[in-house]
């Protein structure tokens, strides 16, 4: 099975982004629960040298209220279990913008929305 044929575009722009730098990674994880289970956290990439949990954020499907409480949730578990939690919001992963978004993201830093 292809995983990359799976990934958003969003996500594929990351996983080429960290591959093409050599950045180890998991990805897609799902932890503490079910997916979309209230609590629950899917980790779209884990830099796990780093313990840093990256989650790729389209502004479709994190806008809604729910969407946000269920984000908002799941970042204080993944941060209660040691991680450091880097949300990669659509509108900072544009072609002018990946490699300063990335560049802070494998450092354990987040761009501001």
């Amino acid at each position: 099975m292809d995983e990359y044929e799976y990934l958003s575009n969003l996500e594929k722009k990351v996983y080429d982004w960290l591959t093409k730098n050599k950045i180890p990674f998991e990805m897609q994880e799902t932890m503490f629960g079910p997916a979309f289970e209230l609590g629950s956290a899917t980790v779209d990439f884990i830099l796990p040298l780093q313990d840093i949990a990256l989650r790729v954020m389209g502004s479709y499907y994190h806008s809604s209220q729910e969407s946000r409480a269920r984000d908002e949730l799941g970042k204080e578990r993944l941060a209660n279990a040691g991680y450091i939690v880097i949300d990669l919001w659509e509108e900072s992963l544009t072609d002018d913008n990946l490699e300063h978004t990335m560049e802070l993201a494998i450092r354990g830093e987040e761009v501001l929305r």
